[in-house]
């Protein structure tokens, strides 16, 4: 009986493992301090390296994420959890990629690692104002976590950072007021001075701006 218990627990190991090797979706696992410890086939073809160049170096050492780039993954998974579409540009043979990120710790005994998927998104980038009605956008615009996390690199106050939140799923400046309790000219006052900080000339601007798509 322990044998075919033993047996069965090996056969879903090798499932689980296989599964992560052969998977299409770029897939890694690191040390807390971004150290490799194992990366998927996909992984590997978009990294454009050798295995044997990746395993036991660290993501910045090999200049892929920048050390600025890896603590806005680590601060959104101690805030919330988990790192959900984190943009990122990638240099493969003198082209550009654009991926985002979902980062998710694994804690083994006393010890925590981070799986980390990437989701290839260079096809839509020339075509973002296309894309506004998506799927995808329009589950991304949904990821409130994602944006405030996007909007720590920018000097905004609490107010205006509540009133991009709620400009970027569709509601209007007078429908903003009402929320906030405040006048309609006071959010449009509010817009002028996020659209000027963040660098974009006007709404539809805003949400490209923050997946660094324009």
């Amino acid at each position: 009986m322990k044998s075919r218990k033993r047996k069965a627990k090996t056969s879903i190991k090798d499932i689980i493992r296989e599964t992560f090797m052969q998977s299409p979706i770029p897939m890694s696992i690191s040390t807390e301090d971004g150290t490799y410890i194992e990366i998927n086939e996909a992984g590997i073809k978009y990294m454009g390296l050798q295995r044997k160049e990746i395993i036991g170096r660290k993501s910045t050492d090999l200049g892929y994420v920048t050390k600025k780039q890896r603590k806005l993954f680590i601060d959104a998974v101690k805030e919330h959890g988990f790192a959900k579409h984190m943009p990122l540009e990638l240099k493969v043979d003198d082209k550009i990629l654009y991926l985002l990120f979902d980062v998710f710790p694994i804690k083994v005994e006393k010890n925590c690692f981070f799986l980390c998927c990437a989701s290839d998104v260079s096809n839509h980038r020339p075509d973002m104002k296309k894309l506004v009605g998506d799927n995808f956008i329009k589950l991304t615009k949904k990821d409130v976590h994602f944006i405030r996390g996007k909007l720590r690199n920018y000097k905004l106050t609490p107010r205006q950072k509540e009133i991009v939140l709620l400009s970027i799923t569709g509601l209007s400046n007078l429908e903003i007021a009402e929320r906030l309790c405040i006048s309609e000219h006071t959010v449009k006052d509010h817009m002028k001075e996020i659209f000027h900080i963040i660098g974009v000339r006007q709404r539809s601007g805003l949400f490209p701006k923050l997946l660094n798509f324009s």
